[in-house]
């Protein structure tokens, strides 16, 4: 189930009481290694310039061929996965997912 994989890496590599990767580990896939933005598996926001202007300096995300897409959030503990099947990307409802998102949050 790829949102218990997100809360786990969101977690620092636990879920459910169970370590199953190093908190290192992920800070390391984390961390962009390659032309500023790019982790291990993991594009990262490293700026609050556009596009990125709502998401928060260290967000991690990546997305598939079919437009499925997710990102984690760890200023904000946030979590966000749209899973859909629909080639020909970009979509922009994934942009539109992502504002109407961060535009939900309270605090």
């Amino acid at each position: 189930d790829y949102i218990r994989f997100s809360q786990m890496l969101l977690n620092g590599g636990e879920l459910d009481g169970v370590r199953i990767l190093g908190k290192k580990t992920v800070e390391l896939m984390r961390y962009p290694h390659h032309d500023d933005w790019f982790g291990l598996g993991f594009a990262v926001v490293t700026d609050k310039e556009p596009p990125n202007i709502l998401e928060s300096v260290g967000n991690f995300s990546w997305g598939g061929a079919a437009a499925t897409t997710f990102w984690i959030d760890p200023q904000e503990e946030l979590i966000g996965l749209l899973m859909t099947q629909l080639l020909n990307n970009p979509h922009p409802f994934q942009q539109q997912f992502k504002v109407l998102t961060y535009q939900a949050l309270t605090e």
